[in-house]
């Protein structure tokens, strides 16, 4: 697959990198690279402690002695309830429960660019305390891309570190409790690598009568959108420099969406080595894409089942395909 290229060229693009810096007060504070229209170093504050952690592989918060509260992260160390009182370092546990159904999030802000799609929420950590704060975090599955219905409201969830850490948000994401392997749930910490992302298993699809006929004509659609790309140099230009080899399974059956040299083809049943699989209960999600529907859309819907985010790429140049040939070929 074709790596993007960035709009601002290497040289505006300051790398992800955190370093330590003494602060006034006691301890150490951690800097990192940002940049609006002028590029800056700035520090955590008082969130540096709360980051340190992250990075060695702990989840604390800040807790009042007074009112009991727990705050996560440890925005500050002082009440703001209790006239500023002195709060404590509290070790939280790794599991905790999503407190509201989490969006999912396709178009994202510069720090999570190439992450697209992830859902993201707000964490119950420490649900033993009577006042507490939720954490935003990432929430990530280990069965294809995040897609509605996954990230409900009451899900337990578990606390899971990149095995790489430099002390940053991104250091930690949360999956479903019921996917992680009983032996590995009370594991502190949890490492990504433990757990399977590049492969998630393809959910099953039961075929039915309405399924073939709908694949019937979805097929019969796609085969005439591929005859037409090499009347359209705009399509031909959307595909440039692609070669893809895309099982698609169906509840109307299989078949293969092939690219390479700037043209598609359609052959029923799944290649021996495809570069990855989508899977769908309705054929006509493909009837609709020719027509100017989306599979981009379908996918955030739900109704188009991804295994990672590079196969979620490719939708966006299949979907300009329909335009594209109606721009060329009247």
């Amino acid at each position: 697959m074709n790596q993007r290229k960035m709009i601002l060229g290497d040289v505006w693009n300051l790398p992800r990198e955190v370093s330590e810096v003494k602060g006034k007060d006691p301890g150490t504070f951690l800097q990192f690279n940002t940049h609006m229209v002028t590029f800056y170093q700035q520090t955590y504050g008082e969130l540096s402690r709360f980051f340190l952690a992250l990075r060695d592989g702990r989840l604390i918060g800040s807790h009042c002695g007074k009112c009991k509260q727990v705050m996560v992260p440890a925005a500050t160390w002082h009440c703001p309830t209790c006239d500023f009182a002195e709060m404590t370092e509290v070790d939280l546990p790794h599991r905790g429960v999503l407190a509201a159904t989490a969006p999912i999030t396709i178009f994202p802000s510069a720090s999570f660019i190439g992450d697209a799609p992830f859902a993201r929420g707000y964490v119950d950590v420490a649900t033993d305390a009577p006042i507490a704060s939720f954490l935003p975090s990432r929430l990530r599955t280990t069965t294809g891309l995040p897609r509605p219905g996954i990230f409900v409201k009451g899900l337990e969830l578990k606390l899971v570190f990149e095995d790489t850490r430099i002390g940053s948000i991104r250091d930690i994401f949360w999956v479903p409790m019921s996917e992680v392997p009983a032996k590995l749930r009370d594991k502190q910490p949890l490492l990504a690598s433990a757990l399977n992302f590049e492969t998630p298993p393809a959910p099953a699809v039961e075929r039915s009568k309405a399924g073939e006929k709908a694949l019937k004509d979805a097929l019969a659609a796609m085969k005439t959108l591929a005859g037409k790309i090499g009347k359209s140099p705009r399509a031909q230009k959307d595909l440039s420099g692609r070669t893809h080899a895309i099982g698609i399974k169906t509840g109307g059956g299989d078949f293969t969406l092939h690219v390479a040299s700037s043209a598609i083809r359609i052959e029923e049943g799944l290649p021996k080595k495809p570069d990855f699989v989508m899977v769908t209960k309705d054929p006509g999600v493909f009837t609709r894409w020719v027509a100017d529907g989306s599979l981009t859309d379908a996918a955030v819907e739900g109704n188009l089942w991804l295994p990672h985010k590079e196969a979620f790429g490719i939708l966006p140049i299949l979907d300009r395909l329909p335009r594209s040939v109606r721009r060329d070929v009247k």
